[in-house]
């Protein structure tokens, strides 16, 4: 399913490509955010169809991060559309095969990671053609370096639109932190929480659950806070 967010705002939400959401850019370069779970890309695609887009207006897959739910039909869509594929230099060897994707510390966390890996969530390598750097313009997009949940996380800020990845998870009302167990490194993780609280935006798309359209920055804030006296 394929959806607009907002009016006329060109910025589309994609749902069912796997465990994450994928997310669509119509300008100015046609653009995709995160690739889905894997054998999903002919989803995608037919969703992109639903508004006209076909698979060679895809110019470029811009990637969160790293983990199989978010590029498992990188190498498909890649293939589909030739589009320029982009991520953090972090992150860029994991997805390319020159590090090994490894299992989570804690026990729960690696059975989880194992039954995705058996359903066909371990996912070729692709490179990464564009590394992309903290502060970094590109075509209507900044950078923002969040790593903690893996080394080369990156959010992306459009105007008033936080492309949120992983780094945060939406609630009713508020946000939360995404479970220690998938995060590589919580206190770092916690640093980008307070980096990214200091932006200005209004609407926040996260990965796996719907996009927060309405006062997203204060409720960052207030997790900031929150996290700011724990420690």
């Amino acid at each position: 399913m394929i959806y607009e967010i907002g009016d006329k705002s060109g910025i589309y939400c994609i749902e069912g490509a796997g465990l994450a959401r994928v997310y669509f850019v119509a300008a100015p370069v046609p653009t995709l955010i995160d690739a889905g779970s894997s054998g999903h890309a002919e989803l995608i695609l037919r969703d992109l169809a639903h508004i006209g887009v076909q698979p060679i207006r895809v110019r470029r897959i811009i990637l969160t991060h790293h983990h199989s739910d978010h590029v498992g039909s990188l190498a498909e869509l890649k293939r589909r559309t030739g589009a320029e594929v982009c991520a953090h230099p972090r992150d860029a060897e994991y997805i390319a095969g020159r590090r090994p994707r490894r299992a989570p510390r804690r026990a729960l966390a690696r059975i989880v990671y194992g039954a995705m890996t058996l359903i066909g969530t371990d996912v070729p390598r692709v490179e990464v053609q564009r590394e992309v750097i903290d502060g970094e313009q590109l075509d209507g997009f900044t950078i923002v370096h969040t790593p903690g949940h893996t080394p080369g996380h990156i959010c992306l800020l459009r105007g008033d639109v936080l492309f949120g990845g992983d780094l945060l998870q939406a609630t009713p009302g508020s946000f939360r932190e995404t479970p220690h167990m998938f995060t590589a490194d919580v206190p770092t993780s916690r640093r980008s929480i307070r980096k990214v609280a200091e932006l200005n935006f209004q609407a926040i798309l996260t990965a796996h659950q719907p996009p927060y359209v309405f006062r997203a920055g204060e409720k960052v804030r207030e997790l900031a806070d929150k996290l700011g006296r724990l420690e």
